[in-house]
């Protein structure tokens, strides 16, 4: 990844074009799904004329994007940020891949698709094209008369003082800088927390094996996840094989000189045995698996700070395998530190898991209340339009910000989302092969045996080295995509929320509310109701900026008794059936 310094600066002017006929650059914030036609005409920049205006607050990772229009070709262009009288800071330069998507996500079979609703799908040829998603840490070249983006990240560390900060944004050629912008940058006081808001992506290592040739680019990708505020857990079946995990569990995968990023010594938070169920029906050798994993992960140190979950089932409602693997883990020494998990649509009262992972479609935030009341865990899984942001190419950048911000409202306490490599495409029904898609070049890289084609489901990274004569960069990393950066940004935009609902919490609410005005289960066979313009939420943040720093607001009047919620949750109880129904699709 090309890391750049910045120093801070006293200038604030509008900087021209360095040299006539000089490549058109457009800036945008990192919310916009870019076009790579020409011939498509541009969103409205926030920023047509004038300085860059940006604010964060400290520990906050920025991200912009830059689309060149070139009408000569251009080699090794990349975004230089300089701040000449501040502290160091570090920037890093991507250039965005497109890849052509051919139509958009369905089904064979009846309408919607995996990412939407009928309802809730964006318009027929709204992300039909070249879309920029792949996030290369190289520099850019151009053909004559072509379209090309970048991206650049800007991280403010914590040790930046609070201040407004006068700077310059530089685009550069091998033959020297083609374009520059006055960039202003307001520091805020606070501190954003880590991993705000709980985000889990789960991978298969036997993908690197297949793509790649090894597993050496697996501790990149947990760096890479790690980084962008979000944990991982992958499928071990053998406690000798979680050294790695073990490594990410302590947080010393996350230490200097390997790794440079936020979160610096923080631990996963989260690890699962047997993912998926791959662990099968409960038996006393199966048992004495469990028992392995909980000691290993016991003597590392790690099970203070960890989730262990037993992931019994998946998908599969009517299966008595959650309610058998509780039982036999009774009287075992790894009972107190193991909860037994399953993916399921229905409420979670009347589930025998303790951890059940309930899909968008089906969340129901006074039941999972209730359930939490239990003593159990309940966590939000993947996204459908109109419920929440799918993982999906073809549907608005912003989607997976949303999904942070869902958590805020309806007090989610962990996402889990069921891939972030899938590239092989062999699931039952999948059509990729012996040796799957290469993402760089097909955007449809998902289908399965009811009907389901999607574009990128599942793969939300880029591996930096492919086997097979596929795209590769030589590289034994993963590489970042739009995608995972709005994760990212829903996950810091959950920090924000945070801060501001310790200084004035109606306020802060009623914006969370405004922004997601319904969500989860209790939206049906409706457009989405969150905004797809990237504008809208840089706004809001700014609100929510402003809350932060502003005076704390006197405590609500508690003379109105018990909350609805409360209320809600006693009732979701007694019934005990919140949360019935809504299956969403099955991806296998």
């Amino acid at each position: 990844m090309k890391r750049l310094p910045l120093f801070l600066t006293c200038a604030l002017v509008l900087l021209p074009l360095v040299a006539e006929g000089a490549p058109r650059v457009t800036v945008f914030d990192d919310g916009v799904k870019l076009r790579g036609e020409r011939e498509r005409p541009l969103p409205k920049s926030p920023w047509s004329d004038g300085p860059i205006e940006q604010f964060a607050l400290r520990g906050e990772t920025l991200g912009l994007e830059l689309v060149v229009d070139a009408d000569e070709a251009l080699s090794g262009l990349h975004v230089e940020i300089v701040f000449p009288k501040a502290p160091t800071v570090e920037a890093a330069s991507f250039s965005q891949r497109f890849v052509h998507v051919k139509r958009p996500s369905g089904n064979d079979r009846e309408p919607g698709s995996l990412a939407f609703t009928k309802e809730a799908a964006p318009l027929a040829d709204a992300f039909v094209g070249l879309l920029a998603d792949a996030l290369v840490p190289s520099p850019l070249d151009l053909e004559r008369g072509a379209r090309g983006a970048l991206w650049v990240d800007l991280h403010v560390p914590e040790s930046t003082a609070a201040g407004a900060y006068d700077g310059e944004l530089l685009v550069s050629s091998t033959t020297g800088i083609v374009a520059r912008r006055a960039l202003r940058l307001e520091v805020g006081a606070s501190a954003l927390p880590y991993m705000a808001a709980k985000v889990s992506l789960f991978y298969d290592p036997s993908t690197l094996d297949k793509r790649m040739g090894s597993r050496a680019a697996e501790p990149s990708l947990r760096r890479l996840f790690h980084e962008h505020h979000l944990s991982a857990f992958a499928e071990r079946r053998t406690p000798d094989a979680i050294d790695l995990d073990l490594e990410a569990l302590r947080g010393d995968l996350y230490r200097p000189p390997a790794y440079r990023g936020p979160g610096v010594g923080v631990g996963e938070g989260v690890f699962a045995i047997g993912a998926y169920g791959s662990l099968g029906e409960p038996t006393p050798p199966g048992l004495k698996i469990v028992e392995q994993f909980v000691e290993r992960i016991e003597k590392a140190g790690a099970l203070p700070s960890t989730t262990v979950f037993l992931y019994a089932v998946d998908e599969d409602c009517k299966s008595p395998r959650a309610s058998r693997w509780r039982a036999l883990l009774e009287g075992s020494p790894a009972r107190r530190h193991v909860k037994v998990g399953a993916t399921c649509h229905e409420s979670p009262l009347r589930q025998a898991a303790e951890l059940t992972m309930l899909p968008a479609t089906s969340y129901d935030a006074f039941a999972a209340d209730a359930a939490r009341a239990q003593g159990k865990l309940v966590w939000a899984y993947n996204g459908l339009r109109p419920h929440a942001g799918p993982l999906m190419l073809d549907v608005p950048a912003t989607d997976l910000r949303a999904n942070a911000w869902i958590s805020e409202r309806y007090r989610v306490e962990r996402w889990f989302y069921w891939e972030s490599t899938y590239v092989l495409d062999q699931n039952r029904g999948g059509q990729g092969g012996a040796v799957g898609w290469d993402p760089y070049v097909v955007a449809e890289t998902f289908h399965n045996a009811d009907g389901d084609y999607a574009m990128g489901d599942g793969n939300l990274v880029y591996p930096g080295k492919q086997l097979h004569g596929m795209t590769s960069f030589n590289e034994d990393a993963f590489y970042p995509s739009v995608r995972l950066k709005n994760l990212r940004r829903g996950v810091l935009d959950a920090g924000y929320i945070q801060l501001a609902k310790e200084r004035d919490p109606l306020r802060a609410d009623a914006l969370v509310r405004r922004m997601i005005p319904g969500a989860l289960r209790e939206v049906q066979r409706v457009p989405a109701a969150w905004s797809s313009d990237a504008d809208d939420w840089r706004k809001a943040r700014r609100e929510l900026f402003e809350i932060i720093r502003g005076p704390k607001a006197a405590p609500p009047n508690e003379r109105f008794g018990p909350s609805p919620l409360g209320w809600a949750a006693a009732i979701a109880t007694f019934v005990g059936l919140a949360g019935v129904g809504l299956r969403g699709r099955k991806r296998s």
